[in-house]
């Protein structure tokens, strides 16, 4: 590892910013290096990576992956006080995991959506960043956020062309999920 850990972001409208997160987390795995993955905005078990993650978590020791986010879509008050009680114990996790010296990779998928959604401040997330010491760390979501691309060592947008869900509202697992 470097001196300093890298801060790699994805991010935009299109599709693929978990699954190029979650093919750094494997690299590193492969590297037998330590990585810790937590999902902002997710909160259900359902989702294809999480299923499989989780089983590949049980039989080693270097992967650890967490949900931080509620069970529910975001679409009323009550759930966006869900979100973000979920987002803030999330950011609250993150910390803990930087002070842990022994992980090489945290990758925080949709943090920059929850900062879109304004359930968490992009200072505190620029904070958090500032945090890293050695551990890498690979933000993705559809939200831009200037300070973080600025202070970002490797940044790709990830821009929709087309999606069928424009036209027929129906998501797919192994697709979507």
């Amino acid at each position: 590892m470097s001196a300093r850990g890298r801060i790699i972001v994805y991010y935009g409208s299109g599709e693929g910013k978990t699954m190029a997160s979650i093919g750094h987390a494997i690299r590193a795995l492969g590297h037998n290096r330590r990585v810790v993955i937590l999902q902002f905005m997710k909160g259900r078990p359902t989702t294809g990576e999480y299923q499989f993650l989780s089983r590949l978590r049980d039989s080693n020791r270097n992967l650890e992956i967490y949900l931080t986010g509620a069970p529910v879509f975001m679409s009323d008050e009550e759930t966006r006080r869900m979100h973000l009680e979920k987002a803030k114990e999330g950011l609250a996790l993150a910390r803990r995991i930087l002070e842990r010296t022994e992980i090489d990779l945290l990758v925080l998928d949709e943090i920059l959506y929850a900062v879109n959604y304004r359930l968490l401040e992009e200072a505190e997330v620029i904070e958090l960043l500032n945090m890293r010491g050695d551990t890498s760390i690979v933000l993705s979501g559809r939200g831009y956020c200037p300070g973080i691309i600025e202070m970002a060592d490797i940044v790709t947008r990830m821009e929709k062309v087309k999606h069928y869900w424009e036209s027929t509202h129906i998501t797919s697992p192994m697709i979507e999920y």
